[in-house]
């Protein structure tokens, strides 16, 4: 298999991440906040997008180098690390108990710095290599904004996340990148 076909793959992965990750705020709407509906979603987005992402990175790494690599990285272990906590809550007797200690609190500051700075970074460098066209850019810039939205739980985060994800994998598993990078 070409290494074009492994990456429209991977982005096709990245797309369904994307959509299960949307179904996360209907699901919390409808039946509230950790329920299993969306715990659901959440868990099969999470272990998608850690699989899927990595193909963000194969289609610009070149103009990109190793700095986004890292940043890749650091989004991959925020994923693996957001599909433990999910699991954790998954099966939990009371999903509504949050556990304390050093443990959960590191897990958190690595899903934090993981997904968050990592996901700023990735926006910066996507922004400079100017291979997904600009209004992935925007989704991820809104996905960014999102998290400050007054809303109770945050519930909309979910979908602007998995807004950016289906942008990017529809725009790798179509090949509309933009024409000059196209791989």
């Amino acid at each position: 298999m070409s290494e074009t076909r492994v990456i429209r793959w991977l982005g096709m992965i990245c797309l369904l991440a994307g959509i299960s990750r949307m179904g996360m705020t209907p699901s919390s709407l409808i039946w509230g906040t950790d329920s299993s509906p969306e715990l659901t979603f959440g868990f099969i987005a999470s272990i998608l997008m850690s699989v899927g992402t990595i193909a963000t990175f194969m289609v610009q790494s070149r103009e990109t180098g190793v700095g986004e690599f890292i940043t890749v990285l650091a989004i991959i272990i925020g994923n693996i690390v957001t599909t433990c906590v999910l699991w954790s809550t998954i099966e939990s007797a009371d999903p509504s108990m949050n556990p304390d200690g050093v443990a959960f609190a590191i897990l958190h500051m690595l899903l934090f710095i993981g997904l968050t700075g990592g996901t700023l970074v990735f926006t910066f460098l996507s922004y400079r290599a100017n291979v997904f066209p600009r209004w992935i850019i925007a989704l991820l810039v809104m996905m960014l904004l999102s998290m400050a939205l007054p809303t109770e739980d945050n519930k909309y985060f979910a979908f602007f996340w998995g807004l950016a994800y289906a942008g990017m994998g529809y725009t790798i598993w179509t090949g509309k990148l933009n024409p000059s990078k196209e791989t």
